[in-house]
């Protein structure tokens, strides 16, 4: 199997990791390491997610010391960048970010519902400038309305974080209806013995076309993100999928989701 995830890993692009120097937490590595372990594992790339402030810089620095290396900037809309404030979402964009994550570490105190004209103005510029969305930590209620929204305004890259495991099935079945992409984060099923079957079973239920599997790997108590990517791909070979639905779901997906093309 060794040779297998490793070719796996190969192209591979990881939609959410997390460095250090990050203002609440330890980090297992900080970005100029993260970007040296996929570049020398011949990875695609990955989104980098701050929660407290913009990572285009960054991801502009990775890909300057790494050629071919895809490091994308992101902004998350906590209280460090000022709650959903659209100048900071336009700044990034002109700084050449391609993610939006809703409310992560805020999310309490952040709320979509209270300012559905903030989201709209946040909504049109990812609509303007081709950037994803995704749900991150919103409840139900709040995923729903971004949804609606989001496609009301014509907003086409759109990305629900983990429905299954965050809403009851009735909830997750009407948010799937919108037809978005689906990220399904390692961290999410690790550590477990069966994390492999239950990553199939998930993206059986999903459907292949729209599933996403990144890690969410950074944090202090957890491997590098590069080696989650190589243990999130031995759980699905270990489960019994096929290389071509593996690869689709590391890379392909992802890939297509954020803009770029297979082959880089």
């Amino acid at each position: 199997m060794r040779s297998e995830v490793e070719e796996l890993l190969h192209g591979s692009f990881d939609f959410r990791i997390h460095t250090s120097p990050e203002p609440d937490g330890e980090r297992r590595n900080d970005y100029l390491e993260a970007g040296r372990d996929a570049h020398e594992a011949d990875m695609a790339g990955f989104v980098l997610m701050k929660h407290q402030y913009p990572t285009a810089l960054l991801a502009y620095t990775l890909n300057r010391m790494y050629p071919g290396l895809n490091a994308i900037g992101s902004i998350a809309l906590n209280e460090g960048v000022g709650g959903l404030n659209a100048d900071a979402v336009e700044v990034s964009a002109s700084l050449g970010a391609k993610v939006i994550w809703m409310p992560t570490r805020d999310a309490d105190s952040t709320k979509l519902l209270d300012t559905p004209d903030k989201v709209a103005t946040i909504l049109d510029i990812a609509k303007a400038s081709d950037l994803v969305v995704a749900t991150t930590h919103d409840t139900f209620e709040e995923s729903r309305m971004l949804l609606q929204l989001a496609k009301s305004i014509g907003v086409e890259r759109l990305m629900l974080s983990n429905p299954l495991a965050r809403f009851n099935s009735d909830g997750a079945k009407e948010l799937l209806a919108f037809g978005t992409w689906v990220e399904l984060p390692f961290f999410s099923y690790y550590p477990s013995d069966n994390a492999g079957e239950r990553m199939r079973s998930d993206i059986e239920a999903i459907g292949l076309d729209r599933c996403i599997v990144s890690t969410d790997f950074g944090q202090w108590t957890n491997p590098p993100p590069v080696e989650g990517m190589r243990m999130a791909i031995a759980a699905m070979l270990g489960a019994g999928m096929d290389t071509d639905v593996v690869a689709k779901v590391v890379g392909t997906n992802p890939l297509e989701l954020v803009g770029i093309s297979d082959s880089g």
